[in-house]
């Protein structure tokens, strides 16, 4: 494979932010694996991205000391327990925290996630002029995952601090200055040291709480000592807090943008569920991440030795146009009736398919379909300030007008 491309890959290039889409459209007609450099190339279609995803054999490498991307990392250093580990480590931590996110469960939290919403949506009507993710996506998400976890809710200015930095910190580090290097590792440090406050209070005051499961876990052997149960603790976090609040910021820009699909949806209830895989599908949170071949592996034509990295550009695979039809437009039919799309990648895939997955989806859905419905004067009154993230893409800012 040819090391200067022909295609310049500049998606991530801050006048694309707000719209990387066709800059991962023009990467995807031109290869399926595109070189980032010898040992790391991008996988940019889906077929390619959902046989990685799904292939045991690629995983994350730390453990091993493979890791290309971020070579001579500490492992703990990665954010997230699961983030870093690959089975039987992964499958072990997994194992100790699904039961939290299973439908079975989540469904249980139904009503105060629907309480919440319509609290939240109370103040930002009152009010008319709002920063809806400061006022509504930001707060949903935080408020869950956090009492899911343990967290007292007077500590969410805190921890939104750090989780901001680490999902900074979660980009290339060549997209990086040398400050935002330095407090990626500050960040975590003072996060887990907060955490580990927390987990020695849930050992003399134990609760219904995820916390106090990692301590019984800890205790019964179930999770190693020292930093694990803190890594996972603050993987949880940030997947349930920073993702969701940015699939709730963008699917409010990305609807406001095709008021016709507003309509069909507040016209057919029945949509609102499939309506967010759409959302999912057309806007990702997350845009790529990435695999280390753990054996010799071969994808498209090309053989990967171990330890050789692929990123895996789940946004440019979502609009693949031999998957989607017309994946650029906004369908919220598409994964509806009975025989819906592809499922779409951003939830990852095979044994390392997003944990929050479920919750995610039910956050969502109640959140976006009780906004429309409450507000149907939705509107902006300024462009949408982006993050200025490429990784976990999201909004900085979204200002609106809400009338009931």
């Amino acid at each position: 494979m040819s090391t200067v491309p022909q295609v310049v890959f500049d998606a991530f290039h801050p006048a694309h932010r707000s719209n990387p889409y066709p800059r991962y459209a023009a990467v995807r007609e031109y290869t399926a694996l595109y070189p980032l450099r010898p040992d790391i190339l991008m996988a940019t279609r889906y077929r390619e991205c959902a046989a990685v995803f799904a292939d045991p054999l690629w995983g994350h490498g730390y453990e091993d000391g493979i890791n290309p991307f971020r070579p001579g990392v500490d492992p703990d250093d990665v954010p997230g327990s699961m983030l870093r580990m690959d089975p039987p480590n992964h499958t072990r931590v997994r194992g100790l925290v699904k039961s939290a996110f299973m439908p079975r469960t989540t469904a249980g939290i139904h009503d105060r996630i629907e309480s919440l919403v319509n609290r939240l949506l109370d103040a930002a009507i009152e009010a008319g002029e709002v920063d809806l993710m400061e006022a509504f996506a930001r707060p949903l998400p935080l408020t869950i995952i956090g009492d899911l976890l343990g967290i007292p809710r007077e500590d969410h200015t805190l921890v939104q601090k750090w989780s901001l930095e680490i999902v900074r910190g979660t980009d290339p580090d060549i997209l990086q200055t040398p400050e935002s290097l330095a407090r990626r590792p500050a960040a975590m440090a003072e996060f887990e040291a907060y955490f580990a406050a927390l987990l020695a209070r849930r050992r003399v005051d134990p609760r219904d709480d995820i916390l106090t499961g990692l301590c019984a876990a800890q205790d019964e052997g179930q999770l190693n000592g020292g930093r694990e149960p803190l890594g996972l603790a603050v993987g949880l976090l940030i997947g349930g807090y920073e993702t969701i609040s940015d699939v709730i910021g963008k699917s409010v820009v990305a609807l406001l943008r095709n008021p016709d699909q507003v309509q069909r949806w507040l016209a057919d209830p029945d949509l609102a569920a499939p309506a967010v895989d759409e959302l999912l599908r057309y806007e990702p949170p997350v845009q790529f991440t990435h695999r280390v071949a753990l054996a010799e592996r071969e994808v498209a034509g090309h053989t990967f030795a171990r330890g050789d990295g692929i990123v895996i550009l789940t946004a440019a695979a979502n609009r693949d146009p031999d998957v989607y039809t017309d994946p650029d437009r906004l369908d919220i039919t598409r994964f509806a009736g009975r025989a819906p799309a592809p499922r779409h990648l951003s939830f990852s895939g095979g044994p390392h398919y997003c944990l929050g997955a479920h919750l995610g989806r039910l956050e969502t859905e109640i959140a976006i379909d009780t906004l429309l419905r409450r507000a149907p004067g939705l509107a902006l009154t300024d462009e949408p300030v982006w993050r200025d993230t490429v990784a976990i893409h999201g909004l900085d800012t979204l200002p609106v007008r809400l009338r009931a």
